[in-house]
């Protein structure tokens, strides 16, 4: 077996069997015989990242502008593809069918019985004024101009993003604005149904999880292509994590909607690191050796993570730059602690 191994074992069995405990947690130098004791300094640490995870390039909660038509078209023929970039005005999808004839037949009429009532309401507005006309007949003319305004105003808005085509069964749908084009994600209600949604290029964000416990210092998500501030947590909770979205994706960054990349999570800490290796653990308690004077002191730390495969990433009170601690000989001098006896 291991020497190393053995002895950590052999720690390990002891404070099982016996629950020894140095009184002070510290080790006389002088009582490590011949061991070979190496040292290192602790090194300040602003910014680590946390090991490969799982991003994706996906939209903002909310933030697509969805088309709502206020018909059921019986076909609808998509001129561009889901996720393709469109214009202002330009053709998304040609909607055939009786009820696209329908819905032409009724914008006219109510257009036409809206200029008919507020052709109405303006004349009586006067006399309204001057009390020419009763009360009740001036709300009955002004009810019926409001409900006729009502009922046109909904179909002009989506008259909007119609062009009438040649044919009267038949008309294109206009993108409402510049963005990205998704295909609708539900399904077609009796009446109105959504033909699909326009996103901007803003709200394309990257995002992935987080340990819980690290949320507050979480600062970018680092791509093998970009890096990109974290603006917004959740504080849902999904077993351990949190979702994280980021800023603005710069340009340049190659990021496609929907792609699924690796992504590395930058942390902003104000925190320590040394040797993974002077790490050991005292009654479950991390803790590293660091010398005073003429002994070895266990001083409990507080582990964030790992920097890289060999720095332990730590926060301690009372540490310093300058001190120094044991990288060498650790389980021999935890041993030594622990009443496991000298070393000659």
């Amino acid at each position: 077996m291991n020497y190393t191994i053995f002895r950590r074992v052999l720690v390990l069995f002891s404070l099982v069997l016996t629950g020894y405990t140095h009184a002070n947690n510290s080790v006389p130098l002088n009582s490590l015989g011949k061991l070979s004791l190496s040292y290192s300094s602790i090194n300040a640490l602003s910014t680590m990242e946390k090991p490969v995870s799982t991003g994706m390039v996906k939209v903002l909660p909310g933030s697509p502008l969805r088309i709502i038509s206020p018909m059921n078209p019986q076909k609808i023929e998509y001129l561009v593809a889901h996720g393709e970039s469109v214009t202002h005005n330009q053709r998304i999808a040609l909607l055939s069918g009786s009820e696209v004839h329908h819905f032409r037949d009724n914008l006219a009429a109510k257009k036409a019985l809206f200029d008919l009532t507020k052709s109405r309401f303006d004349k009586n507005r006067e006399l309204a004024s001057v009390n020419g006309i009763t009360q009740e007949k001036w709300l009955n003319i002004a009810q019926q101009y409001y409900n006729a305004q009502l009922a046109w105003g909904h179909l002009d808005h989506f008259a909007e993003m119609f062009e009438p085509h040649e044919d009267d069964d038949m008309g294109y749908l206009l993108a409402p604005s510049k963005g990205v084009f998704l295909l609708p994600e539900q399904a077609s209600a009796d009446t109105e149904t959504q033909l699909g949604a326009i996103v901007s290029p803003n709200d394309i964000r990257l995002t992935t999880l987080v340990n819980a416990s690290e949320k507050e210092w979480v600062e970018a998500i680092n791509t093998g292509s970009c890096s990109v501030n974290v603006e917004k947590v959740e504080d849902i909770n999904h077993r351990f994590f949190v979702r994280v979205w980021s800023s603005l994706l710069p340009e340049g960054c190659a990021l496609q909607l929907g792609a699924q990349v690796n992504a590395r999570v930058q942390l902003s800490v104000s925190a320590l690191t040394v040797s993974a290796d002077s790490v050991f653990y005292l009654h479950g308690q991390a803790s590293i050796f660091v010398r005073r004077a003429n002994a070895l002191e266990a001083v409990p730390i507080t582990l964030i993570g790992n920097a890289d495969n060999e720095n332990a990433v730590f926060t301690a009170e009372g540490l310093t730059k300058n001190d120094e601690v044991l990288t060498s000989s650790i389980s021999a001098v935890q041993g030594i602690l622990l009443g496991l006896g000298g070393i000659e």
